[in-house]
């Protein structure tokens, strides 16, 4: 940090404490994809298994 009369410059760096890689981005990208394909997983098994528990009615011609 330096001083120039009232002005106050700092780094980067001292601003961030040091931290430069993205970890944090990569984390919240990576969970927020798994959760998407976890919903969606859980979303389509449960749609085919509701299909072949309930299975459509055929319609019939009336005699």
């Amino acid at each position: 940090m330096q001083h120039e009369g009232e002005e106050v410059h700092i780094d980067t760096e001292e601003v961030s404490g040091g931290d430069k890689d993205r970890s944090l981005i990569k984390m919240v990208v990576i969970g927020t994809l798994l959760a998407i394909g976890l919903l969606s997983a859980v979303w389509i098994t449960g749609a085919v298994r509701f299909d072949q528990a309930h299975p459509t009615a055929e319609a019939t011609a009336a005699p």
